[in-house]
């Protein structure tokens, strides 16, 4: 007698081991038992339902009926497969689109915010030589500049921290979205 398994793709595979595997822990949906009489078969088939039926001592036409359904089963199951993994490529291609979308919006306004404060900062500059002239001349010229370029300094690196900030928030957002997709995507392939 030799035994035979079935694959989740129809494929038939001879089987050398003692005993068959625990049910659904595998690529494969049935097993079947051939005898050397020509006209007998006996085995076990997997139904739709997940349950599993013998056919022994049945024509030959039983069971190649038996090994079509496991064959047709497998292929269904085959499809529920490809269309998981297609919903799964599809929600993974958006969820990365939008984490695209996130940090480019981040570092347009990061940058604008830049700018202004250079803007701000060049004009403060530009004003030092009026104010100059109103309180008088000395010391005070080079100190306007150097507490203008520290305070704009210290604004930049605020705004680079922020930023900074926004975006550890962005991906730690997206790898979670991630590991969600997986999550059900596993849960959807369980229940196949």
């Amino acid at each position: 007698m030799a035994t035979y398994m079935y694959l989740n793709n129809g494929k038939k595979v001879p089987y050398y081991a003692n005993s068959a595997p625990q049910t659904l822990s595998g690529p494969y949906r049935a097993f079947v038992t051939e005898s050397s009489a020509p006209q007998t078969k006996s085995g076990t088939q997997k139904t739709s339902g997940g349950v599993a039926v013998t056919v022994s001592g049945g024509s030959q036409s039983e069971y190649d009926a038996a090994a079509a359904k496991a064959a047709e089963e497998a292929r269904i199951r085959q499809e529920k497969i490809n269309a998981i993994n297609d919903g799964k490529e599809k929600e993974k291609k958006l969820l990365k689109n939008n984490y695209k979308a996130m940090k480019d919006a981040a570092k347009l306004v990061n940058s604008e915010n830049l700018r202004q404060m250079y803007i701000a900062y060049m004009q403060g500059l530009r004003g030092i030589p009026q104010q100059a002239a109103i309180w008088g001349a000395g010391g005070e010229i080079e100190s306007l500049k150097n507490r203008g370029r520290l305070n704009y300094e210290t604004n930049r690196a605020r705004e680079n921290s922020s930023y900074a900030g926004i975006i550890g928030d962005i991906e730690q957002k997206y790898n979670s979205d991630l590991a969600e997709l997986e999550s059900k995507y596993l849960r959807l392939l369980l229940n196949v």
